[in-house]
């Protein structure tokens, strides 16, 4: 794939979870530490987003949608860290993806470079959360980055009490899975979405 450059990359990242004590928000607050020095991070919460309703979409989209929608367009790509529900994705953070794909071409996520993590205290690692988010992010034509994944399994292990991924493994797989994630992000210039 060639040499990464030494251009800044403005990446916005979402949790899935609105849990204060989430490990997933936890997971992305661990990403600046862990990632190359040409990655920037800008964390966006999905909380105060209301259910979709086509009724409320006719009065205007809310303002926590617009702002999302914006942050997301102006970045050079998107990490989504998500827990895993009932085998699936929470459903707060489906219903933000549906937002975000409504309105005028392009929406919020046409042709954003995306990369996708998560973690469970189970010993699968939201393997299918992140399966069925992955359909969800092919549908609305947002590549996401295939391989590798980040499915940390165990995590009430592995991330201490302030927030802080503290398994060695853990911290290497995921230093190393952002060197691919920048390179993915590089793949789809901003310029030409």
């Amino acid at each position: 794939m060639g040499r990464l450059s030494s251009d800044m990359l403005d990446l916005v990242a979402i949790s899935g979870s609105l849990r204060a004590e989430s490990y997933n928000s936890a997971l992305l607050r661990n990403l600046p530490e862990l990632a190359p020095p040409t990655l920037r991070f800008t964390v966006h919460s999905i909380a105060g987003i209301p259910i979709f309703d086509q009724d409320l979409e006719a009065q205007g989209k809310p303002a926590a949608v617009i702002r999302l929608h914006q942050a997301i367009r102006g970045a050079d790509g998107l990490v989504i860290a998500t827990p895993e529900y009932n085998h699936g994705v929470p459903g707060g953070l489906k219903n933000a993806l549906d937002w975000l794909s409504r309105g005028p071409a392009p929406h919020g996520l046409f042709g954003i470079p995306t990369a996708i993590l998560g973690a469970s205290d189970g010993m699968i690692g939201t393997a299918r959360a992140q399966y069925a988010l992955r359909q969800t992010l092919v549908t609305l034509n947002a590549p996401t980055l295939p391989f590798p994944q980040v499915l940390v399994s165990l995590v009430h292990k592995k991330i201490d009490a302030t927030g802080r991924l503290t398994d060695e493994p853990t911290r290497a797989f995921i230093r190393t899975w952002l060197v691919e994630v920048e390179r993915w992000m590089r793949r789809f210039p901003k310029h030409e979405r």
